[in-house]
Order: structure tokens, then sequence, then C-alpha cells
């Protein structure tokens, strides 16, 4: 956890600082100002109204007036340092200016709940640098946007944030604002006079002491400054693990560098499939199963993508469970009565929560611990053939839980650590290649890979993608089994989905400045490389330009219809993703006004310029085709560009 706050009793904090030598009291409604030689902070303590003004930059306000907050007491500052009470002493406040940051930190009583900061009711700000899943650009005046934001809030910061931060792009400068603590907050947009402004509630804990704080960071202007600063503070807190790492630990994972990853079905899980891929060109890959039925159905397939150098997995999850004899079920959700009597997680309300699509409960990673270690054993133990993979659904999405079961009671930390334990238990045990959906900030130490990130699910809830088989836009359903529509009939994007998921524009690498040499990540499985098909080629140019692999679902039908572009994608992609995977992403810069060509440098080695334009772009000298992609590597001059076919 990012760290702002001290455990130190807050009242003795204020006590103890209110007799240090150049601290004044003063009036609460009083504004007070801190200042070093970067910039100055006006802070009004009966607000929590915050105001910075950057040397020689334009003043912005870091967080609104509130009102209603009850009285703030003791208040005492120095020239780089704040503190007071509020709500009849249950809560206190301490803002230190230290250089770039200013640090914030709350603490207040268990259950209670503060809201800070409130930002967006300032002109100033020119658009959200957030991260929404792979990274987002949002123009603060744009109305698709704040239609887009307001309908997923509130949102949880991690479930709705890849990452605990977000930044805004000011004039001439960029503010990060970092979370000290991820957990229990609700991060809310809405409309303050036609702009997009956002408020965060934090509550705090009713199991253990709780504090909550946020480091806003001033930094130069960039879309990627907040990742940078993440990626920081990440390293300084020992908290990065490299791929280089992970591999040393176990050579396996060095499988994944150039390969891209693909889901099997029907067919597909054959020894016919695995030479058809080697003959293909296709030496590196990641296959997945959608259970590990497969692998005693076709044993001799996954020996032989194993014997062909390929990672083989299979699905499983842990996150709901079905009574035994629920018709409708799921294998992954079957366990037995006792621990569907007993295992759900129960809310704040005493009611158990329901699983996925409504069905059963969810299922605590407490009380589910002993059954992961029985299943997976049992299975590396049975297959004729075991896998050399495993993919674990939900552990790395970050939907944690607050369980009020007195049986196997949890808070969020406890809940997303049970997560991470079981994933590092079966990693460890059996030597496997580990991956999980959607790949959080918390997950990335533990994980090798994340399906999810890239460009996630979703359209939940709209019958025209979900239930509408007339719809153009209908995803498909799950039969038949051996090649699932939803997998693999490819629809053009609604519109309503394009600005936030797929326009370039408003696309820009924050998982990937952080943490692109510590794990791989792609697209959630429900939204693969080639499933939109009006954006099929804007999809690969992004991968390409990010560094990251594709995702398929093949069976031998589909492997023929899209052979020529699978090839032709993979001899570009792979022999430079052997090389760049193993690299940090140092930098993402638009190279056009409108956004619409863009650049990514890894390391001090290479550099991806991608043209999503539909004309020519000129470039040092070089120039990129249209709808191109080239890549340069700096010292040895070499070049090459690939342009995929056209949607």
């Amino acid at each position: 956890m990012l760290r702002a706050c001290a455990r130190t009793p807050f009242l003795l904090l204020i006590l103890a600082a209110a007799c240090l030598a150049g601290r004044q009291a003063v009036d609460a409604a009083e504004t007070i100002e801190l200042s070093n030689p970067l910039w100055s902070i006006e802070v009004t303590p009966a607000t929590l109204a915050v105001k910075a003004t950057p040397q020689g930059k334009t003043p912005i306000e870091l967080s609104a007036a509130q009102r209603g907050l009850g009285p703030a007491g003791n208040v005492a500052h120095s020239a780089e340092e704040a503190t007071w009470e509020f709500g009849g002493k249950d809560g206190s406040v301490k803002m230190q200016l230290a250089g770039d940051a200013l640090s914030v930190c709350f603490q207040s009583a268990p259950g209670e709940e503060v809201t800070w900061p409130v930002v967006g009711h300032d002109r100033a700000i020119l658009a959200y640098l957030l991260p929404l899943d792979e990274g987002s650009y949002v123009p603060a005046d744009d109305a698709t946007w704040l239609s887009c934001l307001a309908k997923d809030s509130p949102m949880s910061t991690t479930e709705g944030l890849s990452m605990p931060f977000w930044g805004l792009d000011c004039n001439g400068y960029t503010l990060t604002y970092l979370l000290t603590n991820p957990f229990r907050n609700q991060l809310s947009f809405y409309s303050h006079e036609d702009s997009i402004a956002v408020r965060l509630t934090h509550g705090f804990s009713r199991r253990q002491p709780d504090e909550y704080g946020v480091v806003i960071k001033l930094g130069a202007r960039s879309p990627v400054e907040p990742a940078r600063q993440y990626r920081r503070w990440l390293l300084e807190q020992g908290q990065l693990i490299t791929l280089q790492d992970k591999i040393q630990r176990l050579p396996a994972v060095g499988k994944l560098l150039g390969a891209a990853h693909i889901y099997l079905w029907g067919d597909g899980v054959s020894v016919k499939m695995m030479e058809q891929l080697s003959a293909a060109g296709l030496d590196r890959l990641w296959l997945g199963l959608d259970s590990w039925q497969g692998g005693f159905r076709q044993p001799q397939a996954i020996r032989k993508g194993k014997d062909l150098g390929y990672l083989v997995a299979t699905y499983d999850s842990y996150d709901s469970i079905h009574h035994p004899q629920e018709p409708d079920t799921w294998e992954t959700a079957q366990f037995d009565l006792r621990l569907y009597e007993t295992g759900g997680v129960i809310g704040r309300d005493g009611q158990p929560k329901r699983g996925f699509q409504g069905k059963g409960y969810r299922l605590s990673p407490i009380a589910a611990r002993p059954y992961v270690e029985a299943r997976v054993a049992r299975l590396m133990k049975e297959l004729p053939e075991p896998f050399n993979s495993w993919f674990i659904d939900c552990d790395a999405y970050g939907d944690l839980e607050e369980d009020y079961s007195p049986l196997h009671p949890a808070s969020q930390e406890e809940d997303m650590r049970a997560r991470l334990e079981r994933m590092a238990w079966i990693r460890d045990t059996y030597g496997l290649v580990i991956g999980s959906e959607r790949g959080a900030a918390y997950a990335a130490p533990v994980i090798h890979f994340a399906h999810g990130m890239l460009t996630p699910v979703f359209g939940w809830g709209d019958p025209d993608l979900q239930k509408n088989k007339a719809s153009p836009y209908y995803l498909g359903g799950w039969w038949p089994p051996e090649g699932p529509q939803i997998m693999l009939r490819q629809v053009p994007v609604k519109p309503e989905y394009r600005t936030r998921y797929f326009d370039p524009r408003f696309r820009i690498p924050l998982y990937e400045m952080v943490f692109h040499d510590s794990l791989i990540a792609t697209h959630h499985w429900q939204s693969a490389s080639l499933k939109f098909r009006d954006e099929a080629a804007t999809t690969e140019l992004t991968e390409l330009l990010y560094g990251l692999p594709p995702l398929y679902h093949l069976n031998l039908e589909e492997f023929a219809r899209h052979q020529d572009r699978i090839r032709a994608h993979y001899r570009f992609f792979s022999p430079v993703h052997r090389e760049l995977a193993l690299l940090p992403m140092t930098d993402f810069a638009w190279l056009t006004p409108d956004r619409l060509v863009q650049r990514t440098t890894f390391g001090d080695r290479v550099e991806m310029v991608a043209n999503f334009r539909a004309r020519d772009f000129a470039y040092q000298g070089l120039t990129v085709p249209a709808r191109s992609i080239l890549a340069r590597w700096r010292e040895a001059g070499l070049v090459r560009t690939f342009t995929p076919p056209a949607s």
C-alpha cells in the first residue's frame, strides 16, 4: 500500500505539533498557506478546500469547498504543515508539503466516511488522465465521456481503476493524485457547469485500524506523467517485480516473450491444430482451454503443444459457488454442500452476496482455500498430461469484498491477500505460468500475464449486445460449445462504445508505463483482437504500439479463415516483443495535434510510431504509411514497418 500517513494517533500528533516552534493556532474559517520554492498551497480547514499555485503557472483548485462538515478545531500550521480536527474530534487531518508532493492524511472513527478530494470545479483542468483499464485521456468538457463516466459511477478504486491514481492535464503541467489506501473508496463522476467533476468518498474500516490519504504530485505536462509518478513510487517501496525477476524464479515465464495468446475451441484442442499452428510459423504461443476437461479428452494435444514449446493452460475460477443440485451450473462453481452453506460472502446487511449472473453466492477466498489446493492437486495428479500454465478468473479483477461472515470475516485487504496467496500457491507448488482476469495493480507482483487490461469486456446489460439476435451488434450466444459465437462471431462496435474503448485519440498507455516490464497484458477473451471487425486494424496497431500480444479464439475452421492475417501480424510482432517485453515503456507522446500519430519508446533502444491517420506521415526522414506502424532500433538504425489489412 502507498504510504503517506503514520499510524501514530492523530490527536497526539496534533498536541505534539502544537508545541513546535513556528506553529500557529488559527481560526478554522481562515485560509492557511503552505509554500516552498515549487508551489504554494492555500487550505481552508472549515471546508477542506485546497488551492495550489505552481511557481509561474496557472492556479488550480486541488479540492473544492464542501459544506456541512461540522466544526474544525485545534487548527495549527507551520510553513509546510497543517493539522486540525473535524467532525467533533472524531476525525483529524494532516497536510504536509514537501518538494513536489502535497501529502494529505485523514483518520476517523470506524464506519465513518470522508469525501475528499472534490475535483473539477475549476476551468484550469483540460483533461483527466484516468487508469480506466489500460488508460484514458478524457477532455474535461467532453459530453460523451461525461455520460459514460456518470453511468459507471460510483466506482470502486480497486475495480473501476486499474491502478490507484488519476491525473489532471492542466495548463502547462500535470497533477497526479496517488491514493495511499486503495480500499473502501468510491469514485463518483458528475457534471459541474457542463464539465466533468469527480469526488472520492472513503469509508473507514469497521474491522481494523484504517487511514486514508492522497499524495498530490506536481509534474511536467505529459499524458503519462501520472504513471511515471506511480511507477517511481512502487520502485521506492520495493513493490515492482520485473518479468526478468519472474523468469529467474520460473524460467518457463520466458515462453511468454513473443507469444500470441489463443483460446482453443472444439477441434482446436487437437494434435492437428498444434501441427497447423507450428507449420504456420507460430513458434511461441499461450494456449488456453475453457475447461480442464479438454486435458482429459485430448491429452495427446496437450503433450504435442508442450513439445512444441507452447504454454498450455486451463481456465479455473473460485469466485462463485453453486448448490450441488443446481441444474444451470458450471464446473468451476461446484464444490460441496457444506461449502455452499457456509462459504458465501456475507454483506453488511447480513445477507449472502449473489455470484456471477446472480447465481449462487460469491465465495469467500478464505473459506475456499482448502478446496483450491484439493482441486488443483487432484487435477495435476490425474491429468494424463498436466498443464504448464493456469488461468484464474476474477482474482486480479479488483472487485474485492468486505465479508461480514462470522465464519470467515475479511476486510478488502484480507480478501485481496487471500486471492493473491492462492494464485502464488498454485504458481509455486507446481511451477505454473499463472495469469488472471484484468490484472489490477495489486496483483502485478504475483501474476505473469493478464487478460482484460488492453480491451475489457463491455456492454453488460445492453440488449443490443447481449440479447437482441436481430441487432448487428449482437455478440452471439454460448452455442455451439465447439465454437461459441460469443467468442468467434465478428461484429461491428456499437457507436456508443467506440470513444471509450477504441478511439486512439482517447487511449493512453498508463498501465504499460507502469507494468510493461513486469507482466504481459492483453485483451479480455470477450473482446479479442478480431472480435470487432471494424476496429480490428486499429486494435492491431494499438497492440504493437503498446508492445502487447494479440488474443484470438480458434478452432480449425477459424484458423483457416484468419490464418493469413494472424501469420502476418505474428511475423512482425513476435521478434519485436521478445525484446520489448523485458524493457520498460519509457515514454508516450502524440506527434500530431489530432493525437492520431503516436510514439512509444522502450528503454533507450526501441521506438514505435503508429499512424492511425488515413494518410502517410513523415517522421525524422522516414515515412510511416497510413494506418501503419514503424519500429526503429535507435542504435542499430534498423527500421521495420507493418500495415494491418483494412478492417
